[in-house]
């Protein structure tokens, strides 16, 4: 294992190579370390030799991990599926010399993959990408629960409803409680377009929907979300568009 670290900019990103190649692991890791000198970026960059080496490390989780699918002992797609057993939101990107496996990616959400060999401009291109969705991913509202403020990620929010002129903002794992009218609170949320107000005083994040169904939204927790009567057309409608423009990398 090899730790490099550098820069001095505002975003940090935490960086991991696995592959058993020495040559392969210094090619890459100087496009990354490039990638974030150019472009103002603090780097924590750790290598590691093989799969096995990453999972018995104890270190900060990586936003990016960076995988060859071709190695001895667990390969790429194995370490993958224990990582996701660990880190369901780091991005997992694959380098090979094939993309005939990329279908099986999916099953462990690949982020994007490298197919050996590959240019600066490639990996630049993934690393411009990441960055953006590293950027969503660290979205968060303050809201004010008794008399302290609190940041809540806006990715770990399942829903929001109203009781008793309370906001109760339902996490992943709590419940946040503010003093504060759902007409003040609901814009906070629907400016982003994961977000949907699906019943009277109650809005959905549907990131956390596992499925939709005539009259409510299963989520992923295993609650269930009514849908309106009135706007069940629209409703429906709404979420279906949302994940086709999800699919498709547009949101």
């Amino acid at each position: 294992m090899v730790t490099i670290s550098l820069g001095k900019g505002t975003l940090i990103m935490q960086i991991a190579i696995v592959d058993d190649l020495k040559s392969e692991r210094d090619l890459l890791g100087s496009y990354i370390v490039r990638y974030c000198q150019e472009n103002n970026i603090s780097l924590n960059l750790v290598k590691f030799t093989c799969g096995e080496e990453i999972l018995a490390t104890k270190t900060t989780p990586f936003d990016i991990i960076f995988l060859d699918i071709y190695m001895p002992g667990l390969s790429g797609l194995e370490t993958a599926s224990e990582i996701r057993k660990l880190d369901t939101n780091c991005l997992l990107v694959f380098s090979t010399t094939s993309s005939d496996f990329a279908v099986k990616s999916f099953r462990v959400r690949a982020f994007d993959y490298l197919v050996k060999p590959y240019a600066y401009e490639q990996l630049a291109e993934i690393m411009s990408l990441a960055e953006k969705a590293l950027h969503k991913s660290s979205r968060f509202i303050e809201v004010k629960e008794s008399r302290e403020m609190v940041k809540i990620l806006i990715r770990d929010i399942l829903y929001a409803d109203y009781d008793n002129h309370y906001i109760q903002i339902h996490t992943k794992d709590n419940t946040i409680k503010t003093y504060l009218s759902f007409q003040d609170f609901a814009p906070v949320l629907l400016k982003y377009p994961q977000f949907l107000n699906c019943y009277r005083n109650c809005i959905i994040n549907m990131d956390s929907v596992a499925s939709l169904y005539d009259n409510d939204f299963l989520l992923k927790n295993g609650e269930r979300i009514p849908i309106t009567r009135e706007k069940r057309s629209e409703i429906r409608q709404f979420y279906a568009d949302y994940a086709f423009q999800k699919l498709n990398g547009d949101v």
